[in-house]
């Protein structure tokens, strides 16, 4: 496997005294991003780590956002029920059946967590890390496309849609398939992707509703990503 991919990992820890840390590595050497809530300060931020600064004293942290316990929850909790409606909505709208899916060609991409462990993902230090496998078995992803007529087939209830364009598959959207009803949903890539672009700009408009100097360099970040609001990729 390509030795960006090796090197990409997730690690996340968590302790009573200091709370909790996620970090994701960045496009840059040795410089990985954390996203945290420090139960000392009560306070959640998000800040990048240089590891490439090794003088003592020097500063290693870019912290980018730093947010009050109570205005935190506060946002997560009117956040998340906005969120939640429209993604009912989304999802409502988009009623279909299974011969619809099966006329358009459709694949589902379904691989078990146990092939995942075992051939693609190495979790260590008890669950806390995740990183690429060095031998990972990449022949284990073409085993995850399925036709969609195997969709009722899986407990699961999200899944990737793909077709074939020529001799490359192209991912098409997202099929939710609630276990209650066994309804089939199908969100077409360019309707989910506005869905989540709308919902990333309610998010940056709340935090800009109510600027602080600790949220600036978040707000600016968010602003250059998202000043294109209905730019969907192809």
């Amino acid at each position: 496997m390509d030795k960006n991919f090796r090197n990409f990992f997730i690690r996340y820890n968590y302790n009573d005294e200091k709370g909790f840390t996620c970090q994701i590595p960045t496009s840059e050497k040795n410089v990985h991003l954390s996203i945290a809530f420090n139960n000392k300060s009560k306070e959640f931020n998000i800040h990048f780590t240089d590891d490439n600064i090794k003088k003592s004293g020097a500063k290693r942290y870019n912290f980018i956002l730093v947010m009050s316990a109570f205005r935190f929850f506060l946002l997560i909790n009117r956040f998340e029920k906005l969120y939640d409606f429209n993604h009912l909505k989304v999802i409502r709208e988009s009623k279909t059946s299974l011969g619809k899916l099966k006329k358009n060609g459709f694949m589902i991409f379904h691989l078990p967590v146990s092939v995942l462990e075992t051939k693609l993902l190495h979790i260590s230090q008890q669950g806390k890390k995740i990183r690429f496998r060095k031998n990972s078995d990449l022949n284990a992803l073409a085993d995850g496309f399925h036709p969609v007529t195997n969709i009722h087939s899986y407990n699961t209830t999200i899944f990737q849609a793909y077709k074939w364009k020529g001799e490359h598959l192209s991912f098409q959207g997202i099929i939710f398939k609630p276990n209650i009803s066994g309804k089939l949903y199908f969100v077409p890539k360019k309707k989910y992707n506005r869905f989540l672009k709308q919902s990333a700009i309610a998010f940056y408009n709340y935090i800009n509703k109510y600027p602080t100097p600790e949220t600036l360099e978040f707000r600016k970040i968010a602003f250059d990503n998202l000043k294109h609001p209905y730019q969907i990729s192809k």
